[in-house]
């Protein structure tokens, strides 16, 4: 009887003892603020979408700088997407899944363009894309937390360099399509009625003349 008393005892010491390690422990979650959390929701979202545009133009273009900013968008995005599934897991904020409504309806109208017309619809869409996200991320500096805060501060450079390449490669079709424009205006107006000047008439040499230049070949 005394022993089983002894072992009752011992067992509750050892359950006491782990109970009071257990809340010695720091918490390794904490809940973030209702608008740091949407903004993260909304940055996965913008990021998945980005990397799935970015992937699609790789495979439909054949322009170099075109894929060369495809490339960075995939290769930055992914890196972005990465941490901010680390830094949502670690405040409970629940990421989707997906890219929302909108991003996959302008991803399907893309995806049925080729040529010059998927490139000049691209670039405009990854420069209005990232306007919105630059917008988003500076509006960020206000976070309540800290780490939201950073990986906001930390990811808005990025952002910054996708739209300055979005722009530049954005202006060189509508560069060349106003070049066309002016070129095609200038040849109109070249062979326009009002701009041909009348062709010279011959000069038809009197029969008097013909004959005074027969006689003086004799």
């Amino acid at each position: 009887m005394i022993s089983r008393h002894i072992a009752k005892m011992y067992a509750l010491a050892m359950l006491l003892g782990f109970a009071g390690a257990a809340s010695a422990l720091p918490e390794t979650k904490a809940a973030v603020d209702s608008a740091d959390a949407a903004f993260m929701q909304h940055a996965a979202a913008d990021g998945m979408a980005e990397v799935q545009m970015g992937r699609m133009a790789l495979g439909k273009t054949s322009n170099a700088s075109l894929k060369e900013l495809a490339q960075r968008i995939v290769d930055d995005h992914t890196k972005a997407n990465d941490q901010l599934k680390v830094l949502a897991a670690g405040k409970q904020v629940e990421l989707p899944a997906a890219p929302d409504a909108d991003a996959q309806k302008e991803t399907k109208k893309l995806d049925a363009l080729s040529g010059n017309a998927f490139d000049k619809a691209w670039s405009k869409a990854m420069v209005d894309a990232h306007k919105k996200a630059v917008k988003m991320f500076t509006a960020e500096n206000d976070a309540k937390d800290d780490d939201v805060r950073k990986f906001a501060q930390a990811t808005l450079p990025v952002l910054q360099t996708h739209l300055q390449m979005a722009t530049q490669v954005a202006a060189i079709p509508d560069a060349r399509d106003k070049a066309m424009d002016a070129a095609m205006k200038s040849s109109m107006s070249d062979t326009s009625p009002m701009t041909v000047a009348p062709a010279a008439p011959a000069t038809v040499p009197q029969a008097s003349t013909v004959r005074t230049a027969a006689g003086k070949s004799h």
